[in-house]
């Protein structure tokens, strides 16, 4: 679990917890399932609340692909991860997809 802020993503503090688990096909390459939920702690700021604070919570689940390979001496990792967003209040309208290059 994280506890921290993004002030580009999320102006606000909140709790995040990522889980996943995966499934090696062969040595190099692996499939499996992402999951994370995230909940605001802190109410909105900016316009006045004349309805009170305002508190965003979402859920995502979705596959996960990954390759590692060999770079030299080294071995490098591709990952691509996708989610589907569910049981959001507040939701902003995106997808959330993450690539990753490791070495």
């Amino acid at each position: 679990m994280t506890l921290g802020r993004d002030p580009i993503a999320c102006p606000s503090l909140g709790l995040a917890y990522a889980a996943s688990v995966s499934h090696f096909l062969s040595k190099q390459v692996f499939v499996g399932l992402v999951g994370y939920a995230y909940q605001q702690i802190t109410d909105d700021f900016g316009q006045p609340a004349i309805l009170g604070g305002f508190r965003s919570r979402v859920l995502g689940i979705g596959p996960q692909l990954g390759y590692i390979f060999p770079i030299g001496d080294n071995q490098a990792f591709l990952g691509v991860k996708g989610y589907g967003e569910f049981d959001a209040a507040k939701p902003k309208a995106v997808t959330p997809t993450k690539h990753l290059v490791t070495k």
